[in-house]
């Protein structure tokens, strides 16, 4: 009997399959991956070739002289003919109705799933293959197999299939990229993870399921998921953990599936998603809270942690929040506290909490993976280098700027640049001595809010026993107050533009002062965010306690925050080396003294020349390159930036002799046909040192 395959296409959609073709085909290393992840091309693909193999081959040949691998090619074209001959037998087989459940009750599938033409269970509930009466029935496999659910990440176009088969009466399942079960050469190393294939029955396998998504497309789920926590990217909805926060989630019933899901690109990133979650109940968190609240620097952390979802809201840029101060003064439980509002305030893999412990590249991932959710790293002292040329401080520096610029490291790979992730985050962190200090890079000031001191005001028997109290209470009570303040946000968003235009009020209020230098100008930003984020957080939780004034809370942090900033100044830090080099070393700077004693200028024994007059009064201080060079190299300074703050604050005595940072200075005794020997030296002013006064 004849057999007519209805497959015929018309103009406009073939060229709309031809224009996808060519859209995935822009990257030939790629294409193999995105002709199997792109929902519908298989299927597309296949009813082009019953209709017309020679045009399909004519595409092949045009992907494989753009790049393409044979292999792949070859791979495609054999999927491609596999699927058309199914096509055609299941068109010659009676369909069967009786769905899935009716043979395997606790499947879990939707009550309408069925298997595919052609398809039965056996008496032990594997699957086989029937495509002629009057021949054997094929195996396909020992066990019961379904597609479960498809998945799709909107912001990377790639698809994935959850797959399920029953083992030891219970059904397993795991979750691949959709090209997975489209190659044999894929497929087989699901083995490795129980599921029931080898090299013999992968083809079967890969057949069976391309026919199962196919005539069970409306009753798979299809889930849409991102590899983001937090904001998604219309703002309209908040991933905490597996949990997704909307205006519609949350009227949703519990047992609903939610309208985004998270599904991270590796297992360390489910790791930190499976830490933000809840557990006891918020009233006696709250209760612990509002006892701790006298604490200016415990509350200001708990503040800035809740605002964490408002960065984008505002508008406002990522930050630094550190405590710092010797060990056992409780600064790891006022992190912890801040951390329990989100979830687990744990330190170890079940938990978003960390140690500094980790190398660069794991910090720059987990935090790509935060959009309004805080990062929090313990202990700066534990700072871990697999590269012997960057010191700890550094490495602490860079991390706060990588945090700062909202961007992890741009990487490159054999196809070319990796994607590069952005994020929206708060990282919190402690040190037993500030990370200002630990680093010569002045640019960190601006990026950083330290707080030096015990977080508890002192340590005594009183403080032991509230520092006690916080650790007990957050093992058994966290992950109430963030998810609170993220459903009044997006609950409140039309007030959105109120807020941001408060934010700037306070922000322009903060930098009001004509005194502000550009680095407490930058932290006031900082402050600015928090203080606006006050009054949205107690909102949120009415809870809280809100007795003590904002304003006295600030200037508690804010006063020590901008002394910090100050004394963290790479210019005062690398002139107070030059002070004690000269104080050490007065013996090997030039002077007049020296002169009228005999004794001659010589590079071997004169590191600089301080000029004093006859009086006795000294105007400058001038030093050769190479000992300047030398003094800040040793401590870990660059002659390059140190010059230009110093510059800039006008502490280089210059002349018109010579251009740049130096002047050219007169040696005495060393006249030559009356002309004296002129050195550039760096020519520092008597006032550069007042900070010693």
């Amino acid at each position: 009997m004849a057999t007519t395959i209805q497959t015929q296409k018309s103009p406009d959609k073939q060229t709309e399959l031809v224009e996808e073709f060519n859209k995935i085909l822009i990257k030939p290393k790629e294409f193999f991956g995105k002709f199997y992840t792109t929902n519908g091309l298989l299927g597309k693909m296949t009813a082009m070739y019953l209709e017309n193999e020679i045009e399909v081959q004519k595409l092949l040949n045009e992907a494989n002289d753009r790049g393409v691998t044979k292999s792949d090619i070859a791979s495609i074209l054999k999927t491609l003919k596999n699927q058309s001959k199914l096509i055609k037998k299941q068109q010659l087989l009676p369909v069967i109705k009786s769905t899935i459940k009716t043979y395997i009750q606790d499947a879990p599938v939707s009550d309408q799933a069925v298997l595919p033409s052609g398809y039965f269970f056996t008496q032990s509930q594997g699957i086989s293959y029937s495509y002629d009466p009057d021949k054997d029935d094929v195996p396909v496999s020992l066990c019961p197999i379904f597609i479960t659910e498809i998945k799709h990440n909107k912001s990377t176009n790639i698809y994935y299939v959850t797959l399920s088969w029953k083992e030891d009466d219970v059904f397993k399942s795991i979750t691949k990229e959709k090209n997975f079960i489209a190659k044999k050469s894929l497929i087989v190393d699901l083995a490795s993870h129980g599921f029931p294939i080898t090299t013999t029955n992968a083809d079967k396998i890969i057949n069976y399921l391309f026919a199962y998504e196919n005539v069970n497309s409306h009753c798979i789920d299809k889930i849409a998921v991102t590899d983001k926590l937090g904001w998604t990217d219309d703002m309209e909805g908040f991933l905490w953990g597996n949990r997704f926060l909307s205006r519609q989630d949350h009227a949703s019933p519990p047992d609903k599936k939610p309208s985004m899901m998270f599904f991270g690109s590796a297992q360390g990133d489910e790791q930190i998603a499976d830490g933000f979650r809840s557990k006891g109940d918020y009233q006696t968190w709250i209760s612990l809270v509002n006892e701790v609240l006298i604490y200016p620097d415990v509350a200001f952390l708990l503040y800035a942690s809740l605002a964490t979802p408002l960065l984008p809201v505002l508008g406002s840029q990522n930050f630094s929040l550190e405590l710092s101060n010797q060990s056992s003064s409780g600064k790891t439980t006022a992190l912890l506290l801040g951390a329990s509002a989100w979830g687990a305030p744990e330190l170890h893999s079940s938990s978003f909490v960390n140690t500094w412990y980790a190398t660069p590249v794991w910090i720059g991932r987990a935090a790509s993976i935060l959009n309004g959710l805080p990062l929090y790293l313990d202990e700066t002292k534990l700072v871990h280098s697999q590269d012997r040329r960057d010191r700890a401080g550094d490495i602490v520096s860079k991390t706060m700027f990588m945090i700062t610029s909202g961007r992890d490291k741009a990487r490159g790979n054999l196809e070319g640049t990796a994607r590069t992730e952005s994020f929206r985050t708060i990282l919190f962190s402690t040190g037993e001595t500030p990370s200002l200090d630990a680093t010569n890079d002045g640019g960190l000031r601006g990026r950083l809010i330290d707080l030096w001191g015990n977080p508890f005001l002192k340590t005594d028997n009183e403080t032991k026993s509230i520092v006690d109290k916080i650790n007990w209470t957050i093992q058994d009570h966290y992950g109430h107050a963030g998810p609170r303040v993220v459903q009044y946000i997006i609950d409140h968003k039309d007030q959105w533009e109120f807020w941001k235009e408060a934010y700037r009020e306070a922000n322009g209020f903060l930098c009001s002062s004509e005194s502000m230098s550009p680095i407490e100008m930058r932290l006031s930003e900082y402050f600015a965010f928090v203080t606006t984020a006050i009054p949205i957080i107690h909102a949120a939780l009415p809870e809280l306690r809100r007795d003590r004034p904002v304003k006295e809370l600030l200037e508690s942090v804010w006063n020590r925050s901008r002394k910090e900033a100050r004394e963290a100044d790479i210019g005062v830090k690398s002139m107070r080396l030059v002070y004690d080099l000269i104080l050490n070393n007065y013996d090997m700077f030039y002077t007049r003294e020296k002169y009228s004693q005999g004794i001659k200028w010589s590079a071997n024994q004169f590191i600089g020349m301080i000029d004093i007059d006859e009086a006795g009064n000294w105007t400058f201080v001038g030093l050769t390159t190479s000992t300047l060079q030398e003094l800040l190299q040793k401590n870990y300074f660059k002659l390059e930036e140190i010059r230009l703050k110093w510059k800039s604050k006008g502490w280089l005595d210059l002349n018109n002799t010579s251009k740049g940072f130096q002047r050219q200075v007169p040696i005495p005794g060393t006249s030559d046909k009356s002309h004296m020997e002129k050195l550039n030296l760096y020519c520092i002013k008597k006032e550069a040192f007042t900070f010693e006064e």
